[in-house]
């Protein structure tokens, strides 16, 4: 493709450039919004999926202990059944006092062991059900996560293809520049959110707001050469038309 050399041909060849550039824009947004809730989705389960593998380890350490104080529990009844047959044997007063004594003494131990093991009974109960229920939400959520990327993928792959497509359409619309000319343009774009090229009314530049010099306006009357803004260092277009005498003026 021939490289093109006049001013007109030149704005009017990066005014599509910018179109084609906010095409692109919008549908990479677009995937890349769509990549990032599904990111999102799986940040939030690989959470939840630690904090559930966190909750069954006191889980399984609250067992444990469970089946510690239940084994002291069974000692100490053991004991208090060996106490009550040494008690049927005790003949003299001063033994039986003792062994009631120890029997007593058992009795404390039984009583709070049990009160252990229940209240242990009752929080492993409670913990594991709200470890239940909240692996039934973690497994819903991840089906909800598996379905949005199944259903996503279709989309993704023809947004990917569309950019493919306009991407080829802005390398043909290049060709007709000068790779230095096509590097400014790129340099100002990334520089000032995408807008590198911004039409001039009222002599006034509105990429910018900066009022013009005359003879810039003039340039752009008569379209002589390139014109960038001295302040945001855009390209400058302006829509003209003719006057009743066939001069040329702003639209």
């Amino acid at each position: 493709m021939t490289v093109l050399t006049l001013p007109r041909e030149i704005i009017d060849t990066l005014r599509k450039l910018q179109s084609i550039d906010d095409e692109i824009r919008e549908v990479r947004q677009a995937r890349d919004e769509m990549i990032g809730n599904l990111d999102r989705l799986q940040r939030v389960l690989s959470h939840l999926d630690r904090e559930l593998s966190d909750k069954r380890e006191k889980l399984a350490e609250a067992e444990t202990w469970h089946t510690k104080k239940s084994g002291e529990l069974e000692i100490e009844r053991d004991k208090l059944l060996r106490s009550k047959a040494k008690l049927s044997g005790v003949n003299k007063s001063r033994e039986y006092v003792a062994v009631n004594r120890e029997l007593d003494s058992v009795r404390r131990n039984i009583a709070q062991r049990e009160d252990e093991v229940g209240r242990l009974n009752a929080a492993i109960e409670e913990f594991r059900a709200t470890i239940d229920a909240e692996d039934h939400k973690v497994s819903d959520l991840r089906v909800q996560a598996t379905e949005a990327s199944a259903s996503n993928a279709d989309e993704l792959a023809s947004m990917n293809a569309a950019i493919e497509v306009v991407e080829v359409r802005r390398r043909q619309i290049e060709e007709g520049l000068e790779r230095r000319l096509v590097r400014r343009y790129a340099k100002i774009s990334e520089a000032r959110d995408g807008r590198a090229v911004s039409p001039v009314i009222d002599a006034t530049c509105t990429g910018c707001n900066m009022v013009l010099q005359p003879r810039f306006v003039e340039i752009l009357l008569r379209c002589s050469s390139l014109v960038q803004c001295p302040h945001c260092n855009r390209f400058l277009f302006m829509e003209t038309t003719h006057d009743a005498d066939g001069n040329v003026v702003p639209q």
